[in-house]
């Protein structure tokens, strides 16, 4: 929160030398205020709305989505309180939907009676975002404050919203994404600034306006009837979606250390004199190790090679699931079954020892304490938040001194491809599964190596022939996969391993497919599954209006398309 109150400080000030900067000195109107501007600058605006977006989508509400989903330990026992995400709900309201309502109300005017906007372009990308942020909030807790919302300090005022029905905002996010793709095929007078996404390339945002429609059909397939021929007919015309690399709708945070913008998981891990991050779950792990994932070490950093002697009582008691009956995986490097299951025999040399000993993390929802291991867990590598490729030597060179400049991929190329593959195996949409699946999985890998050697000197080109390998398993359990929904499951399972950074599309494929199923369960689960986020308790105290949501229950109550 403190880093959002300074970045809005920071663009206040510049806001301020700007206006200044460009007013003539020799026909300055005196009856004009110069320092306070009355509109804001869809510049400004809009670069803020993209940081806010980032920031709070990469931090601790996607680590929530990725322990829900078995990757991070973060509420992985289900646990949630009303008060868990005041924060979250908070921000997106006051910051980003702020913002882009402000542009919104700059751009949409018609002043030279044309009967369209004067600023198409700025109100375009304005309303894709929207649509992005208020469908996110309706994946997140289901109805929301939409048509009412931000009117605080409007002429018409209104101070507690109303909310809105999940489906009914779903439907206007849809028509605000038409909207934006008609402005963006207008001519603007005016280019685009302040763009940190796309820098201001019309033709990829308009790109995302059709992806973002694609992904809100495929979420909704099972809840809105004309979704299997919206889905079709998007699909057809391949060249207005979001297919390559340099299309991906992400953002890239600062390396600058003050102010401190960047990657939320960068922060938790390199900044401080222990690593500060969530612990990382075991089955990730193991599976990718397993299988010879050549993203492993581009995902995770390891820090010690260290043995914990188990006949030493605090080394002992730091080690995982020492205290904990009905761990699966356990204290990896000890664990004759993840031995065997990684290498092939219990027997293995001291750098496969030395390399175990680094993966330190927990099984899911072990319920012990935290110990002083921070110098002990595997942390974030260098995919996706600039921190460090794993290198032999696993000892971290220093805090504070890892490259930084990571991203927060949202909607990427690769999340094209496996909505087209759901809908090919769920809808009988046109396509070949196997060849999607197969371009998927090299895709991620891809993405991931190009960024990790970009970011890091040290990253290494995984061999080409690994590279196969690994596909070649994966293709032969889709092969192996005697039905549609069986080999929807490998798909998604696939799509777990590559939602490492990002837990919004796995924790909506989870509810929407009820797939992958092969996640280890929880071993003390307070409560069942979540099936949303609680509504936060400060909008159930604040709004009269939200009175009627104090009596949902996150783990009983669907949003509307998860059916």
């Amino acid at each position: 929160m403190m880093k959002g109150k300074f970045l809005y400080k920071w663009f206040a000030a510049f806001a301020m030398i700007w206006v200044i900067s460009s007013c003539d000195y020799f026909d300055l109107d005196i009856n004009e205020d110069p320092n306070n501007p009355s509109q804001a600058s869809p510049e400004l605006l809009l670069t803020s709305a993209e940081y806010s977006i980032a920031a709070n989508l990469a931090g601790g509400t996607n680590d929530a989505q990725l322990g829900f989903a078995g990757i991070l330990a973060s509420f992985d026992n289900f646990n949630m309180s009303n008060s868990s995400f005041n924060g979250i709900w908070n921000n997106l309201y006051a910051g980003p939907l702020k913002d882009l309502e402000g542009i919104i109300d700059v751009a949409d005017v018609d002043n030279n009676g044309d009967g369209n906007p004067d600023n198409p372009h700025y109100l375009a990308i304005a309303q894709t975002l929207k649509a992005y942020v208020a469908s996110t909030l309706v994946d997140l807790f289901g109805d929301i404050p939409y048509s009412e919302a931000l009117q605080g300090d409007a002429d018409a005022t209104i101070k507690n919203p109303n909310f809105d029905t999940d489906a009914d905002v779903y439907n206007s996010c849809i028509g605000l994404l038409d909207q934006a793709i008609a402005n963006f095929a207008l001519s603007s007078p005016v280019s685009i600034k302040g763009d940190a996404i796309y820098s201001g390339n019309i033709t990829r945002w308009k790109k995302l306006a059709n992806t973002l429609k694609l992904r809100l059909y495929v979420q909704a397939r099972l809840a809105i009837p004309n979704a299997a021929t919206e889905i079709n007919k998007l699909l057809a015309e391949p060249g207005n979606l979001i297919t390559a690399a340099g299309d991906d709708f992400q953002f890239t945070f600062s390396k600058l250390v003050a102010p401190d913008n960047r990657h939320p998981w960068y922060q938790a891990s390199y900044t401080a004199n222990a690593n500060g991050f969530t612990y990382i779950l075991h089955q990730q792990m193991v599976e990718m190790l397993e299988d010879g994932d050549p993203r492993f070490p581009f995902y995770f950093r390891r820090q010690t090679k260290q043995v914990l002697d188990q006949s030493n009582p605090s080394e002992r008691n730091t080690t995982p699931c020492s205290m904990t009956v009905g761990c699966q995986y356990g204290y990896l490097v000890l664990n004759d079954n993840v031995r065997e299951r990684i290498y092939g025999t219990t027997d293995i040399t001291q750098d496969q020892i030395d390399f175990l000993a680094g993966c330190f993390g927990r099984d899911r929802s072990d319920p012990a304490g935290v110990p002083l291991d921070g110098d002990l867990r595997l942390m974030p590598g260098v995919y996706p938040c600039g921190g460090f490729y794993d290198v032999a030597n696993p000892a971290l060179p220093g805090t504070n001194t890892a490259p930084g400049g990571g991203i927060f991929p949202i909607i990427t190329h690769v999340n094209t491809l496996y909505y087209q593959i759901e809908a090919v195996l769920a809808l009988g949409s046109a396509g070949d599964g196997r060849t999607l699946f197969e371009s998927a999985i090299r895709s991620h890998i891809t993405k991931v190596v190009n960024f990790g050697k970009a970011a890091d000197a040290n990253s290494v080109t995984p061999a080409a022939a690994d590279v196969d390998a690994y596909v070649a398993t994966w293709l032969g359990r889709y092969d192996n996969a005697a039905t549609n929904d069986a080999k929807l499951n490998v798909v998604m399972k696939q799509l777990w391993f590559s939602s490492w950074g990002n837990g919004y599309e796995i924790f909506n494929a989870m509810r929407r497919t009820g797939y992958p199923n092969t996640i280890q369960q929880p071993i003390t689960p307070v409560r069942d599954f979540p099936l949303r986020l609680p509504y936060p308790q400060i909008e159930l105290t604040l709004n009269p209006n939200a009175s009627a949501y104090s009596s949902v229950v996150y783990d009983q109550d669907p949003v509307f398309w998860d059916k």
